[in-house]
């Protein structure tokens, strides 16, 4: 007899984010359309076209930004460790109840490598210094490997790199390991800093960022005509993941299912997305959840506020969804989140469970001009009640990595 599939849920999260470093600042901030996009402060960035992001700030008061400790973590380590530690306090893990020598730990990171070794490498090229913390700072595996020293996990340790879909990557793969049987438990997301001036600077040079920076928070306008590029953001999001069977052992509340995965390769060009690539995720996770077009309540969409992402998103949607696409709410959280790379699926699937809890969906900020290219149902005007049972969660990247999950509201005798 072939072992039974799993059921996937969600028993805890946390968040590092620029709209709060707690689940309840994160997500009233998130409904009532505050933006974290400010300006960029010092001299770092002060003669590039676009001084503008989406910082995370007060964390300041964490022991991961204090002491030596810190200074042996890049920034993207501490974010997701100050996730983590809320999500498993969340998930009623700190009381002995997990054996933690079975916990694995998938969590993903992307360009903070990038930003993290970058005053390393000046000391080098210009002062000639060499730093033993280059390679344990820069890792991409560090977030995911610091959560597991720091917490003593003991599973299988990974990090995926999948640019702007890491996030998405990572809670895909942890899902299939639990639903297989292959793991009971598993620490899953991404965290990810892209703030120093060399990684600015090329986002910069790509000219995929607005130049609005007189009005940072109105600066990302995702659907709107006039948009001219995202804004560049950090962040963590870290969810625990668990077999049902799992979870009602421990006897912890179940938040929500994880119920389809699907992933693609656009196999085309490494910046300018298709329209097949995310054509296919989308109906593979729906094949993989085993639900209709109608099963779907809302759209969380990959919302970068660029010309191109836009409108192909759109175009997407309307070749898996058909006439039904203009039915379903559409919104994006990047306009007040930032774009933190890996970071971003992590924190919007988050945002998503919350709004299974609440019955709402956030809005898309800073919708201006209607484009005719972009003609869905965007929630623009405010947080929007909604029935909601299952969302879609969209994530796309560069190189055409494109990652859909589907997250429903949890019914134990559903299946």
């Amino acid at each position: 007899m072939p072992k039974k599939t799993e059921r996937v849920v969600v028993t805890g999260m946390g968040v590092a984010s620029p709209l709060g470093c707690d689940l309840p600042e994160f997500w009233n901030n998130l409904l009532a359309g505050q933006a974290g996009v400010a300006s960029l402060d010092g001299t770092l960035f002060e003669n590039m076209p676009s001084r503008i992001g989406a910082i995370v700030r007060g964390c300041e008061d964490s022991e991961y930004f204090k002491g030596k400790e810190a200074r042996r973590m890049s920034r993207s380590s501490q974010l997701g460790l100050i996730a983590a530690e809320q999500a498993l306090v969340h998930a009623h893990m700190q009381n002995g109840n997990v054996n933690r020598a079975d916990v694995g730990v998938i969590v993903g990171s992307s360009i903070g490598g990038y930003s993290a070794s970058d005053p390393f490498f000046k000391s080098y090229y210009l002062q000639n210094r060499l730093s033993p913390f280059t390679i344990p700072i820069s890792m991409n595996v560090g977030p995911g490997a610091n959560i597991s020293i720091k917490h003593g996990f003991q599973g299988p340790l990974m990090s995926v790199d999948a640019a702007c879909s890491t996030a998405a990557q990572s809670i895909g793969y942890a899902f299939n390991m639990i639903r297989s049987g292959m793991l009971d438990i598993a620490i899953s997301g991404a965290s990810d800093s892209p703030f120093s001036p060399a990684v600015v600077g090329a986002w910069v040079a790509l000219h995929a960022v607005s130049t609005r920076v007189d009005h940072p928070a109105e600066a990302c306008r995702p659907f709107s005509a006039d948009r001219d590029g995202m804004v560049l953001g950090e962040g963590a999001g870290i969810l625990v993941l668990e077999s049902e069977s799992h979870a009602l052992k421990r006897g912890v509340p179940i938040l929500a299912e994880i119920r389809g995965y699907g992933a693609s390769a656009d196999s085309s060009h490494l910046t300018q997305p298709t329209k097949t690539g995310p054509a296919q995720a989308m109906q593979r996770a729906l094949a993989d959840a085993k639900l209709t077009l109608e099963n779907i309540d809302y759209i969380n969409a990959h919302a970068t506020g660029t010309e191109w992402n836009d409108k192909n998103e759109t175009a997407a949607i309307k070749e898996v969804f058909g006439e039904h696409a203009y039915g379903i709410p559409v919104s994006g959280n990047k306009a007040a989140l930032g774009h933190s790379i890996a970071g971003s699926g992590a924190l919007e699937l988050i945002g998503c469970v919350l709004s299974l809890r609440d019955q709402v969906i956030p809005p898309t900020l800073n919708y201006k001009v209607p484009d005719p290219e972009c003609d869905l149902d965007y929630v623009t005007e405010g947080k929007r009640s909604a029935k909601l049972k299952n969302i879609m969660s969209n994530s796309f990247a560069f190189g055409g990595s494109n990652a859909v999950l589907i997250v429903g509201k949890y019914e134990e005798n559903s299946q």
